[in-house]
């Protein structure tokens, strides 16, 4: 069996020739099949072939409903948002956080494409650091991502805590169904900046896991809020009790939270 690392190199060299010109693509497999997404065959190939996210799609069919609202935290070029979009329908919405505005005015654009009128795009990232401020992350393909090297190009976004905004965003409506978030080892700073929407709300939760982000401590911080602490995994192939780096889990709301551990939360991430 050839070793991962050099799967990996070949799919970057693959990468590097495709065109990175970004427009509307029309995805041509799966669920979003006909959906516009306005991207690159470099940036994200797999959203307009249609391969990607399948598993994660199919639970948003069992788990969203019409009138619902979602956040799409680390929403990209919108892939997910546009299936979020159509499952909550005009009824409901849907808020796509996206902090490269580049990639923001994307979504935009898909958002217009695909007549989408219950989706809002919020050009900042979510994080613990409470008000509106900016800060620089590494960046790559259109998304800011905490995990690769520091000396890659970076981008300068603007970051807070949803507990902070929230009120300023959600007007008369505070309800939130649902959260996915994506968000390239950002996992516990931005879990700890919305204790209170999940205490509050207690919203379906689905989480995508990325490497060296400490699964003890967000599996303590959720069940403190009420949360299983046994996540179920988004596809249907991984092994039970571990937590895999690049997969997604979903966290199902149990009861009443602990106010003294999810508190201790934002003290113990490093």
């Amino acid at each position: 069996m050839r070793p991962k690392a050099d799967s990996f190199s070949i799919k970057e060299a693959v990468r590097r020739c495709l065109p990175r010109t970004i427009k509307g693509h029309c995805i041509l497999r799966g669920r979003l099949r006909g959906s516009v997404i306005v991207t690159s065959w470099h940036d994200y190939p797999g959203a307009i072939l249609g391969r990607t996210e399948r598993p994660l799609l199919e639970w948003f069919l069992q788990n969203v409903s019409e009138g619902d609202t979602w956040l799409d935290v680390g929403a990209h070029y919108g892939f997910t948002a546009i299936a979020l979009s159509r499952l909550t329908g005009n009824s409901g919405r849907v808020l796509a956080f996206e902090p490269v505005l580049s990639s923001a005015a994307c979504i935009l654009k898909t958002r217009e494409a695909n007549h989408l009128h219950n989706l809002t795009i919020i050009p900042v990232a979510l994080d613990d650091r409470g008000p509106l401020q900016t800060v620089q992350m590494p960046s790559v393909r259109g998304m800011v991502d905490s995990t690769i090297p520091s000396e890659t190009q970076h981008e300068q976004i603007l970051t807070a805590s949803l507990d902070v905004i929230w009120p300023s965003l959600c007007g008369a409506d505070a309800r939130v169904d649902g959260i996915k978030i994506d968000v390239q080892g950002m996992e516990c700073q931005v879990l700890s900046g919305m204790r209170n929407v999940l205490k509050r709300w207690s919203p379906k939760l689905v989480v995508e896991f990325h490497a060296g982000v400490n699964r003890n401590l967000i599996l303590d911080f959720l069940g403190a809020l009420g949360y299983s602490t046994k996540p179920e995994p988004i596809d249907s192939d991984q092994p039970t009790g571990l937590i895999l780096d690049d997969h997604s889990y979903a966290f199902n709301p149990l009861g009443r939270p602990c106010e003294s551990l999810s508190t201790q939360f934002s003290t113990r991430q490093n």
